[in-house]
C-alpha cells in the first residue's frame, strides 16, 4: 500500500507534561492509561513506526514530535531516534522532524542537537506576558519567562523555529498586540489555532474556549494588521493558506482540505489513532507492535472515521465557500457533538473571514498603492504559477502548498518544501518570503 501524503504525529511521552496549561486538550488522555505514571516510548516502538511508515512510500518521511511535552524523553532518546531514522532512510534523503515544545527543558545541548539535526521547533507562546496567562506550571507559576528564555536559546543556536499561538479567552480581544509582540521579537513564522474544547452538552465549549464571533473578529483584525504591515516575509500559516486558495492552489492545512486520511497519531506505547484530537478508545486503530500501519489504514476503524469526517453537513452543500472550507475541521463537528444536520461550530465565523479576506486579496493584487510589497508578492507569485501552467509538455499539477512553520496539534511544516509554482526549487529560494520582497 502507498500513502504518499501521510504524516506521522508521535506522542513519545504521551499526556505527560511539566506544565498544566488551563486550556490543554490533551490532559484527558491520561484516563486511557491509568497505570502509566511515567509514559515513555521505547526505541523499539519508534523503530517499528519508522519501518512501517517507510513501507507506505510517503513522498516525504516526516515526523511531528508532540505531547504532552516531548522533551521529557531526554536528549539521549532523541539521539537514538535520529540514528533509527538513519537506518530507515531512503538513500541520502533525510527525515523531516518537527518538535512542538513549551521550552522549559531546552538548554544549549538541546539547541545544538536541534540545529545539527535540522529539527523545526514550534515554541508555544500566546503573546506578551499579560496575554500568556493560560500557560503555567503545575504550581501555578507563569510560563512566560521560561518560554522567552527558550526563544533566546533557539535564536542564538540558529535553530529553525516558529511560534504557536493558541487563541483563547485570554488573548482573543488583542490580535494587534499579539502581532506586535511577534514583530518586536523578530518571530517571523507563526500559526494561530482556536481553543474550542467541548464542555457538556452538544455544541457547548469550555470556559477557556472562544465563540465563533470572537474567532472571526480576531482573524479579520489579525489579517488587516498583516496587510497594513505590508511585509510578505512575515509568515502566518492561516493567512498563507488563504493566499494559496486565492491563487487556486490546494491548501496545506488539513482544516481546509476534503481528505481527512493523511495523518496518524502514535502514542507512547504504539497505540495508533486517526488524529490527536481523537485519542479515545473508540477511535483506536491498533498498535504497531501487533499490526502494521498499512493494515490499520485499510481497517474498518480508520475507514469509518474518514467516512464520517468527510461527510458533508447538509447546510454546507450549497455554500459559496464550500471549495475553501469543505465543512472545516471534523473536531468542530463530531467532537463538539454537532451532527450532519447542524451547522459546524465555526461556520459563520469562516463565512465572515472568507468574505473579508478574498476581496481584500483581490484589491491587493490590483492596487499597488494599498500595500506595495504585498502587491508585488501576489503578482509575482501569480505570474509564476500561471507561466508554469502554460508550459507545453506533459500536464503538471501544482505541488501541495508549502507547510506552515509549526504543528499543531499541528502538522510538520517547512520552507524547504518544493515551491508551489512547480519550478522544482525550494519555496524559500523561489516564490517565498524574502526572495519576493521588493
Amino acid at each position: 500500500m502507498r500513502k504518499p501524503n501521510l504524516g506521522i504525529l508521535l506522542k513519545p511521552a504521551g499526556f505527560d507534561c511539566n506544565m498544566a496549561c488551563d486550556y490543554c486538550y490533551y490532559r484527558p488522555v491520561q484516563e486511557l492509561y491509568p497505570g502509566a505514571d511515567n509514559p515513555r516510548m521505547s526505541p523499539e516502538v519508534f523503530e517499528a513506526v519508522c519501518e512501517q511508515y517507510r513501507a507506505l512510500e510517503p513522498a516525504e518521511m516526516k515526523i511531528g514530535w508532540q505531547g504532552g511535552e516531548p522533551t521529557l524523553m531526554g536528549l539521549d532518546f532523541f539521539r537514538e531516534a535520529v540514528r533509527i531514522e538513519a537506518r530507515h532512510a531512503r538513500g541520502a534523503e533525510p527525515w523531516g522532524n518537527s518538535l512542538q515544545t513549551n521550552g522549559a527543558l531546552l538548554d544549549e545541548d538541546w539547541s545544538r542537537f536541534l540545529a545539527d539535526n535540522r529539527f523545526l521547533v514550534g515554541l508555544s507562546i500566546d503573546g506578551p506576558a499579560e496575554l500568556n496567562t493560560m500557560r503555567k506550571f503545575r504550581n501555578g507559576k507563569p510560563a512566560f519567562d521560561t518560554a522567552m528564555r527558550a526563544l533566546d536559546l533557539l535564536k542564538s543556536g540558529h535553530v529553525e523555529y516558529n511560534i504557536l499561538v493558541v487563541i483563547s479567552r485570554a488573548n482573543v480581544e488583542h490580535p494587534e498586540e499579539v502581532l506586535q509582540f511577534l514583530l518586536e521579537h523578530d518571530c517571523r513564522f507563526a500559526q494561530f489555532i482556536p481553543c474550542t474544547e467541548p464542555a457538556g452538552e452538544a455544541g457547548a465549549v469550555s470556559e477557556h474556549s472562544i465563540s465563533p464571533g470572537q474567532y472571526a473578529e480576531f482573524i479579520i483584525r489579525l489579517f488587516d494588521a498583516w496587510v497594513e504591515l505590508d511585509d510578505p516575509s512575515f509568515y502566518i500559516r492561516r493567512v498563507d493558506n488563504y493566499l494559496h486558495m486565492f491563487l487556486g492552489l490546494p491548501p496545506e492545512c488539513c482544516e481546509y482540505r476534503q481528505d481527512c486520511s493523511n495523518l496518524l497519531t502514535v502514542e507512547w506505547n504504539g497505540d495508533v489513532y486517526p488524529c490527536d484530537f481523537y485519542v479515545q478508545e473508540r477511535y483506536r486503530l491498533g498498535n504497531v507492535r501487533e499490526q502494521t500501519l498499512s493494515q490499520m489504514l485499510r481497517g474498518r476503524a480508520f475507514r469509518d472515521f474518514v467516512s464520517r469526517a468527510e461527510r458533508l453537513p447538509d447546510v454546507c452543500r450549497d455554500c459559496e465557500w464550500l471549495s475553501f472550507c469543505h465543512a472545516g475541521c471534523f473536531r468542530h463537528r463530531e467532537k463538539l457533538g454537532i451532527g450532519v444536520q447542524e451547522m459546524p461550530y465555526l461556520c459563520e465565523a469562516k463565512k465572515r473571514i472568507f468574505s473579508h479576506v478574498t476581496p481584500t486579496l483581490e484589491e491587493l493584487k490590483a492596487r499597488p498603492d494599498k500595500a506595495p510589497r504585498l502587491h508585488s508578492f501576489l503578482n509575482r507569485l501569480a505570474g509564476r504559477i500561471d507561466a508554469q501552467r502554460r508550459q507545453p509538455g506533459p500536464a503538471r499539477t501544482a505541488s501541495p502548498a508549502p507547510r506552515a512553520r509549526a504543528q499543531p496539534p499541528g502538522h510538520p511544516i517547512g520552507r524547504n518544501d518544493p515551491c508551489p509554482c512547480g519550478s522544482g526549487k525550494k519555496y524559500k529560494h523561489c516564490c517565498g518570503r524574502k526572495a519576493l520582497v521588493s
